[in-house]
Parts: structure tokens; C-alpha cells; sequence
């Protein structure tokens, strides 16, 4: 059942309301627009030096910068983070800012003066402050847990990945501005005119300036290097999970996540090493590849956060597999046309499928990878991505070079056929062989098949439900939680903690009750509590409950549940099984036939019974009491009895409380079983959107 994830604006106003936070997270901003500016900035330079040679010479320029830029961290972080560890985190940051800054101005400024050592400095420089950024990252990772509480950590550390990538899209389509500035200033000054003068990395050297002052004013406090954590950053590293990372099992589920995830990111790997070039073919440059770029990024985000949302009834297995074969199809015709702005559209149709494969997928992940796997799973599956990348970035460039471009006649017209299209062209087809096979492997003789494809597609497009049979109104991708529990047990506490605390980690929440949620609810209450009506014989104070819950179930529940909400019940069919069962001593097994009946089947997910001693229960309560509180201590504890029979009968659906313990610690034991339902903040869609490729750099 896929749910609704949190998104990050709640939680970036809790963290971003630190100030020392606020202005680390601002710091890293600015980092990490450099980063992706350097990139874009680096890779039209090393085109633009060598645009005079073959086109062989142009790809192996790309594919070195490729190499510098990616390889480092992969090889080199364990390293540099114990260095770095025994480094003065605040100056660590200030210093290596500040070098990075020095070395990629300087890129411009060789060219100008230099234009024949003009690419072997680009690469040393590349190289230089790569080497330099790996001992940026461990500083920077371990300065948060020094400026926010210990409980804000995560949403910070969320907060910072999400900000790694959103500002990838930022980048590119500020490298496209800039490069039609270039072009208005060189009109207007020779010596701006100059390729090699990019003004790009004159800003991004800028960028990283700014982020060195911003750390520099921080209130970092100094730390002292342990031999714990200094052994447990050497024994980290991307190669070491790779090579001695727990596989995540040998199921076909896991293999065919893994082969599908890395499909899709050596696809876009594959558009990012050789659009450069071959954009320059089509008769744009600078400004065309950024775009190009912003559009991919853009496309995987849309796709991360709209793709699972819109097509919430539809089958995650199936839906992987589809997302990333529409990415393949998406790059097969990418590399067909010869048109910039198609390119660029088909390029953000390949990021949709490819963020809605990565969601997907790490979903499937968390909720179908066994616990003891889980952690290694994603380990391995993001270190194996980040090797994919480095791998495909590096060896598209080549491909296209080695291929070569040729003009094939057709008719009386001639057909450009180039390496750079011919390497789209195949990576998109066999990212379409990739997903075919991870859709066989994933849902051949899958118990949750369900219909076919394709009324199942039609289904979920609506938005309605789908089955082979009868309909099953039930079906939902919400999450269900009940808390019931004795008279004066403090539910109606609970529901508003835990109700308040879910919005807070930016879920959509309905609080509810039973009965009386609806307007037929608010006058079977009046009906049922009321004192003067204690000539309401057992079976039809049974049947006057199960009409409340059909009501409630039809009206609230379930559409909310549909939508993916999270839905939170003060009391349920379990009130009516203990209290009109045990509590009257009337048939358990024919009131649950007659409300599962009422009810269309529906289960809570999870089961919250606050317990508590009817006695101590009753004393709690305040001002006069309705007609089931005017019960004797006798029925309530038959009532406490029943509810007790419930959870041992089905433990795995319950959580049981002692309602005596003080109440934030009940509230702490409820959000800590609810956590472990739902998906985390950011990813199981958090990383939905920022888990979708690895860094670029050592973050």
C-alpha cells in the first residue's frame, strides 16, 4: 500500500527557524549552485577548447571532465573524511570555499591569457578543487548536529540533500541566462567575445566567495576527533559498499529493482556526457544544454512527487516498470531528432519516468525488503547508482566519438547521422530491454497482479479502483489507526497528539470519531448516549452502531484513505465487538459478520488499545455521565475483557498501552509504532525526490 509521503516545507520551517542553521543551509546553497554551475560550466568549455579537432577529441575532452569531476569522491572520500575529521570544521569549510572559488575563476582567466595550456589547465584546476571539496563534505556533514537540536537532525539533513538537488535545475537554467548574457556582452566588449571568458565560472567562483563568508561568521564550536568515529569514516566509502555491501536478496523482486534503478540512471547518465556536443551539432550551445539539463532535473522531480500521487491506484510493480520504460522510448527519440527544443521536451519526459521509477522504487524497498535487509539494500543500491553514473557519464562521450558523425543520403535529402544521437539512440533501447525484463521479473506470477495492464492503467488515470471481479470500494492508499480503549482511557487525547504530530511531519490527516462523525452519526450519538433512552434493546443499539459506521465509512473514511490521507479514529468495529459483545454477551462472531458488512471490509492498519482498570477509568471522567459511562463496573469489565480478548487474537494489528503511564510517554510509544507504518519524510518520497540519483559530488 503506498501512502501519501510528507513533503519538506514543514520541515524546513522548523530547522530554517535556527539561525546558525539558517545560515549553514545558505552557505550550502550557494556550495552546491556552484557545484552544478562548475559542472555545466566546465563541460562547455572543454567542448568550446577543443571544437576545432575531430569530434573524437571533443568527447574524450568531456569524458576527462567527467572522470575529474565524479571519480574523487567515489575513490578518495573514506580518506579525506579522516583528515578531515581532525580538521577545524568551521575553517575546513571557510579554506576549501574559498580554494574552489580561486581555482575555477582562474579557468577563464588561463584561457584568456593562455588559450594553448587553456584545457590541461582546466583539468588540473577540475581535478584540484575536487580533491579540495572532498574535505568540504565531511565538514559540513558533521557542523549540523552542533547548530539544531538532536530531534531536528534528520529534517536537517533532509533539508540539505533536498537543496543539493533542487538547486541542479536552479543552475542550469541560470548557465542558459548566462549564456545569452555572454553573448550581448561580447557584442558589446571584444574581449568578453572570447569563448574561454565564461562568465559562468567567473559567477560560480563568486558563489563559493559568498559561501566562505557566510561559514566564516558562524558560531561553529570546535570538536575533538575520537578513534571511533575516525575508524568508522575510513571504513566507509561508496567501493566498499559495492564490493562488500549486503546485496538486497536474490529474489526477483531485488534484482529486478536494482537493474531497473540503474537503467534509468545510466540513461540520464548518457544524456548528461554527450549533450553538450551534440547539442553544439543541432546549432545550439551554451544556452541549449542548460536547458536540456533543467529540463531532465525538472522532469525527475515532477516525476518523483506527481507520478506516484497521480497513479496511487495503480500497481507500483507495474508502475516502475512502465516509468522506466517510457524514460528508454523517451531517449530512443531523443537521439532520433534533430530538433533542440524536442530534445529538450523528450529530455524532461525521460526525468518524469525516471523519477517515478526512483520513488517507486525505493518505496517498494522500505516496504517489501525484509527489515535485516533494508538498510543494506539501500546502501548498496545507492553506491552501486553512483558508480553507474561515473560509468555511463564517462563512457557515452566516448561512444559517441569512437561512432562518429556521417551524413547518409536519403533521396534527394541527406540525414545527419551523429555519435552523439546513435549513443541516445541505443541507451534508450536497451533501457527499454531493461524495463521489459524488470516488469517480467516483477510481476510474473505475482499474487497482486490484478487485472490487466491496461484496464488497470485506465482505472488509476480516473482514479477510481480496479479488480478482476467485483469491485472492492475498500482499496485504498491512505493509512487507517484506531484508538480504542475503556472509558476515561484518553483517546480522544491521543488521536489529537498523534493527529497534530503527523501534520507537523507534513502528512494529510483527518481526526475522527465514532459515532458522530456525520450528520446521521451526530444523531444515532444523540440516540445512543443519551440517558433517557435505556429502552434501546442490545440488538438494536448493534444495529443503530453499524449504521453509524456505514455512514462514516462511506462518507469520510474511505474517500479520505482514496486521496492517501491518513485517517485517525476514535473508536471503531472493535468498540462494538467488546462493548455490545462481551459487554451484553451477544454473538462476537455475528456483530463482526454484520460490521464487516457495514464497514465494506475495511481493517485499520493498526490498532492503538489504551488499557486501563474500568474503576480508575470511570474516576477520570468529568461532569454527568451518558448512558454507556452509567454502565456498572460489572459490564465495563467485561468490556476491558473483551477489548484484551481482541489483541491477543491479533497481536500483529494491535498496540497495546497501559493507560496509567504518564501521558507524553504513551504518545512517544504510539508515534514510534505509527512511524514504523508509514514512509519517511523525505522518500520514501524525501528521497522520492532528492534520492533520485546520487550526488555529483561527495555529499
Amino acid at each position: 500500500m503506498s501512502r501519501s509521503a510528507p513533503g519538506a516545507p514543514v520541515e524546513a520551517r522548523n530547522v530554517l527557524a535556527i539561525t546558525p542553521f539558517r545560515r549553514l543551509w545558505i552557505s550550502l546553497s550557494l556550495s552546491s549552485l556552484g557545484d552544478w554551475l562548475s559542472l555545466l560550466a566546465l563541460m562547455s568549455l572543454a567542448a568550446i577548447f577543443t571544437a576545432g579537432g575531430p569530434p573524437l577529441v571533443q568527447y574524450l575532452a568531456l569524458s576527462g571532465v567527467v572522470v575529474i569531476k565524479l571519480a574523487p569522491p567515489i575513490l578518495l572520500s573514506p580518506l579525506a573524511g579522516a583528515v578531515a575529521d581532525r580538521l577545524d570544521r568551521k575553517w575546513t569549510m571557510v579554506v576549501t570555499d574559498v580554494l574552489r572559488g580561486v581555482l575555477y575563476v582562474s579557468i577563464p582567466l588561463v584561457g584568456l591569457f593562455s588559450p594553448g595550456f587553456a584545457l590541461g589547465w582546466l583539468l588540473i584546476a577540475t581535478l584540484l578543487a575536487e580533491l579540495v571539496a572532498l574535505f568540504w563534505t565531511p565538514a559540513k556533514d558533521s557542523t549540523v548536529p552542533t547548530l539544531v537540536p538532536r530531534k531536528l537532525v534528520a529534517q536537517a539533513d533532509r533539508l540539505n540533500l533536498l537543496t543539493t538537488y533542487g538547486t541542479a535545475p536552479v543552475a542550469a537554467l541560470l548557465f542558459a541566462a548566462l549564456a545569452s548574457i555572454g553573448n550581448v556582452l561580447g557584442a558589446l566588449l571584444p574581449s568578453m567575445a572570447s569563448p574561454e571568458a565564461d562568465i559562468a565560472l567567473y559567477l560560480n567562483g563568486l558563489t563559493f566567495f559568498v559561501a566562505a563568508i557566510v561559514v566564516g561568521v558562524l558560531p561553529i564550536p570546535k570538536h575533538k576527533t575520537s578513534r571511533d568515529s575516525e575508524s568508522d569514516t575510513r571504513d566507509s566509502g561508496i567501493l566498499r559498499v559495492v564490493a562488500t555491501g549486503r546485496r538486497p536478496g536474490g529474489e526477483p523482486l531485488p534484482r529486478g529493482l536494482v537493474a531497473g534503478l540503474l537503467g534509468s540512471i545510466a540513461g540520464g547518465a548518457a544524456v548528461i556526457g554527450v549533450a553538450r556536443v551534440h547539442l553544439e551539432a543541432l546549432g545550439a550551445g551554451n544556452g541549449g544544454f542548460g536547458v536540456v539539463f533543467a529540463s531532465a532535473f525538472a522532469g525527475m522531480a515532477l516525476g518523483a512527487i506527481s507520478g506516484p500521487r497521480i497513479l496511487k491506484q495503480f500497481s507500483r510493480r507495474r508502475l516502475f516498470g512502465l516509468s522506466i520504460a517510457l524514460s528508454g522510448l523517451a531517449l530512443l527519440f531523443a537521439g532520433a531528432v534533430a530538433d533542440t527544443v524536442l530534445v529538450a521536451l523528450l529530455t524532461g519526459l525521460l526525468g518524469v519516468g525516471a523519477g517515478i521509477a526512483w520513488a517507486t522504487g525505493l518505496t517498494m524497498i522500505d516496504d517489501e525488503v525484509e527489515d535485516d535487509n533494508r538498510a543494506a539494500a539501500v546502501a548498496f543500491v545507492h553506491g552501486t547508482a553512483r558508480v553507474a553514473l561515473l560509468v555511463a557519464m564517462a563512457l557515452a562521450p566516448l561512444a559517441a566519438g569512437l561512432i562518429g558523425d556521417y551524413e547518409i543520403p536519403v533521396g534527394p535529402l541527406t540525414y545527419d547521422l551523429r555519435g552523439g544521437g546513435v549513443v541516445l539512440m541505443a541507451s534508450g533501447l536497451l533501457v527499454v530491454v531493461v524495463a521489459l525484463v524488470c516488469y517480467r521479473l516483477m510481476n510474473k506470477d505475482h499474487p497482486d497482479a490484478g487485472p490487466g495492464l491496461l484496464p488497470e492503467l485506465l482505472a488509476a488515470l480516473r482514479g477510481v479502483a480496479v479488480s478482476d471481479g467485483e469491485e472492492e470500494p475498500s482499496a485504498h492508499s491512505g493509512a487507517f489507526i484506531v484508538v480504542e480503549g475503556g472509558e476515561g482511557a484518553g483517546k480522544s487525547t491521543q488521536v489529537r497528539e498523534l493527529t497534530v504530530w503527523l501534520r507537523e511531519q507534513g502528512f494529510e490527516v483527518i481526526g475522527t470519531r465514532q459515532p458522530g462523525a456525520t450528520k446521521l452519526g451526530m444523531r444515532l450519538r444523540g440516540l445512543l448516549l443519551d440517558r433517557e433512552n435505556s429502552h434501546i434493546t442490545p440488538r438494536a443499539e448493534v444495529l443503530l452502531y453499524t449504521a453509524d459506521k456505514a455512514d462514516h465509512v462511506e462518507q469520510e473514511i474511505l474517500p479520505a484513505l482514496r486521496r492517501g490521507a491518513v485517517v485517525i479514529s476514535d473508536r471503531y468495529v472493535d468498540s462494538l465487538l467488546a462493548y455490545q459483545g462481551a459487554g451484553r454477551d451477544l454473538s462476537v462472531d455475528d456483530i463482526r459478520e454484520i460490521s464487516s458488512w457495514a464497514t465494506q471490509g475495511l481493517v485499520p492498519d493498526l490498532t492503538v488499545l489504551l488499557d486501563v482498570r474500568p474503576e480508575e477509568g470511570l474516576s477520570r471522567l468529568g461532569g454527568p455521565a451518558d448512558r454507556i459511562e452509567a454502565e456498572s463496573v460489572e459490564f465495563h469489565s467485561r468490556v476491558r475483557k473483551g477489548f484484551l480478548d481482541l489483541a491477543k487474537a491479533d497481536a500483529d494489528r494491535y498496540l497495546v498501552l497501559d493507560a496509567r503511564e504518564p501521558q507524553d510517554k504513551v504518545t512517544r510509544e504510539i508515534q514510534r509504532r505509527v512511524r514504523s507504518l508509514l514512509p519517511d519524510p523525505v522518500p520514501s518520497s524525501a528521497e522520492a525526490v532528492t534520492g533520485m540519483i546520487p550526488v555529483i559530488r561527495n555529499d
